[in-house]
């Protein structure tokens, strides 16, 4: 595709409209999101919980960067892309694991937990081990969520960080137990999963388990009232409240609302899953919901937090890789189980997986045209203009060198 054909679909875009379909089809409009989007801004990348001890590590495979996330003798995260500077091979072939050190597989080069070169065997005498450390990856963690951006020069991330660490800091993620995880590969775009879960238009139709435990998830209450009462109670526990609003010009949103009356966790009947997590005390927290963009949802209320890491592998296909995380000291069989813990969310996560796939086949016809939005979907409408700026900007850029 030719960029002055993307230039014009980028130009002729109608704000409150739903995107043409190229930008949902396309490959390489696909490859340019990933330059000016992925391989730009911060990625969620995992919890500190996954990697509690010295040597531990995880990797994430964003598209064909595969990047090392991994524990330092003083309680630092590193990230290191995962290609060895010898010849090239992966390092890490698991997606988890504990290294004293990090051993490329084909021919023993070993790297230090900070990524410099430790010893590269058969090289000559006068070798300089310092010039071929492993690539870094700029790394930030916000109380045990850690994010990473591909970039050179990535954007701000000081404000994320103010913003989202009152929230987050009651949970003690850091300290935090990894109770479940699980991943669903989806047969649909990117841009599609972030659209969903920034509306609930459909929410009375497709989530009954969801709209009973969060009041005007329906969209047919006024949640007015109960929100005020809410606040108040919560800020007397001195929980964070004020809602952190989606800019144009930011990529980060935060926002605590209230369960139904009666409702004290996300569960299919409304009770306790675990015990409370953190400095929790009681099952009275309500909701605490975080975005960053483009692949970060949390949901988290007194007793556990749910994670989702969005991550396209290409036009039609987006890898969802969700976590449960309990306290610290919740303990299986006791505290909690799993098939209890994860029930709602694999639910109401199913129920969206099959309304994103569906949105996809439906945008491949030969029939389909960008429709209008409803009112209520002004949240989705925000995420377009954002990713239609970023394109913009990205191109423009680029154009100018």
């Amino acid at each position: 595709m030719e960029s002055r054909i993307v230039e014009t679909l980028l130009a002729r875009q109608q704000s409150g409209w739903s995107l043409e379909q190229p930008f949902y089809t396309h490959p390489e409009i696909f490859d340019l999101e990933w330059e000016h989007i992925w391989k730009k801004y911060w990625l969620f990348a995992g919890s500190s919980a996954e990697i509690p001890n010295p040597g531990d590590y995880i990797t994430y495979q964003a598209y064909k960067d595969s990047i090392i996330l991994i524990r330092g003798d003083q309680g630092e995260v590193f990230a290191h892309f995962n290609t060895c500077r010898h010849r090239g091979s992966v390092i890490c072939t698991a997606e988890k694991g504990h290294a004293p050190k990090l051993l490329c597989p084909y021919h023993n080069w070993v790297y230090n937990r900070d990524g410099s070169l430790f010893r590269a065997r058969l090289m000559p005498e006068d070798f300089d081990r310092s010039a071929y450390g492993l690539h870094p990856v700029h790394v930030r963690e916000v109380n045990g969520l850690i994010f990473i951006s591909l970039a050179q020069d990535p954007p701000d991330f000081s404000q994320v960080h103010r913003d989202f660490s009152p929230f987050v800091s009651p949970f003690k993620i850091g300290e935090a137990k990894v109770a479940a995880q699980k991943r669903y590969e989806l047969r649909t775009n990117w841009k599609l999963v972030a659209e969903n879960f920034r509306e609930c238009y459909h929410c009375g139709v497709a989530h009954p388990e969801y709209c009973s435990a969060v009041i005007g998830a329906n969209l047919r209450e006024d949640t007015a009232e109960v929100l005020a009462e809410k606040r108040k109670v919560w800020q007397s526990k001195g929980l964070a409240t004020e809602t952190v609003e989606f800019q144009p010009d930011s990529f980060h949103f935060a926002v605590r609302y209230p369960l139904r009356p009666g409702v004290q966790s996300y569960s299919l009947d409304g009770g306790p899953v675990a015990r409370p997590m953190g400095a929790h005390s009681d099952f009275d927290a309500g909701v605490l919901g975080l975005v960053l963009l483009p692949n970060f949802w949390m949901d988290a209320v007194s007793d556990y937090v749910w994670t989702m890491r969005v991550t396209p592998a290409g036009p039609s296909k987006t890898y969802v890789d969700l976590s449960w995380l309990v306290d610290k000291n919740a303990v299986e069989g006791v505290d909690y189980t799993v098939e209890r813990l994860t029930d709602f969310w694999r639910v109401t996560g199913e129920q969206d997986w099959e309304l994103c796939e569906n949105n996809f086949k439906g945008i491949e016809s030969s029939r389909y045209q960008p429709g209008p939005y409803a009112p209520v979907e002004v949240d989705v409408a925000k995420f377009v203009d954002w990713y239609l700026d970023r394109m913009k900007e990205g191109i423009w850029e680029k154009a100018a060198i």
